[in-house]
């Protein structure tokens, strides 16, 4: 039970996140160059076929940062992630079979859910965090108030539409963690780096202020 607490207060920490879907060499490029910056989180998504050698490559290579293997849709690639090196899983769904697998091997369970009784259903089971996405779709700090309004204990990771602008409209939520995919993701190693300074910058200073 150690081991998912303290990876998920860890993820809560961090708080930022770069959302990539790449080759492997692409990915250790984004990963290196947000943990530069400060960020030291990273989904690495399923939709990709070569997910499995981007976790294993970041995992060797950047050891200290946290990987989320990303669009889990079943418990056999959840369980693929875990033994190649995975630290969360993040799903655009709750399934219960995905969410035993996890807490079996004790790794935290952040599934996407957009009604109060998904949400409700995944943290009886287990969930570590209630994934809002796509955030771009609505109005991702407005939907994140109005659920967390009788569930104000629930953990919220949010992603997708997060940029510089309206960053602090999320952290206002209650977002404890925000996944971001073109501002870290996009562009050379020295404008994902700039990019991630500055949103470790942002981070910090809200956090002194709160």
């Amino acid at each position: 039970m150690i081991q998912k607490i303290n990876t998920a207060k860890k993820m809560a920490e961090y708080n930022l996140m770069s959302v990539v879907r790449a080759t492997p060499e692409r990915t250790l490029e984004i990963a290196k160059a947000c943990y530069e910056g400060g960020v030291k989180m990273i989904e690495i998504s399923f939709t990709v076929p070569t997910a499995i050698e981007s976790i294993e490559l970041v995992k060797k290579e950047l050891p200290e940062v946290i990987i989320c293997a990303g669009t889990v849709l079943d418990p056999t690639t959840a369980r693929l992630a875990i033994l190649h090196g995975a630290d969360a899983i993040l799903s655009p769904q709750f399934d219960a079979e995905v969410d035993e697998l996890a807490n079996l091997y004790q790794i935290p369970y952040c599934p996407g859910c957009h009604t109060v009784t998904e949400m409700t259903t995944a943290l009886k089971a287990g969930a570590s965090y209630i994934k809002f996405f796509p955030g771009s779709a609505v109005d991702g700090p407005k939907l994140i108030k109005t659920a967390v309004t009788p569930t104000p204990f629930m953990p919220v990771l949010a992603s997708g539409g997060i940029n510089f602008d309206n960053f602090y409209d999320f952290l206002d939520a209650g977002a404890d963690i925000t996944c971001f995919g073109g501002l870290l993701a996009n562009g050379n190693a020295a404008t994902i780096k700039e990019h991630a300074a500055k949103l470790s910058q942002m981070l910090a200073a809200y956090r002194n202020k709160h």
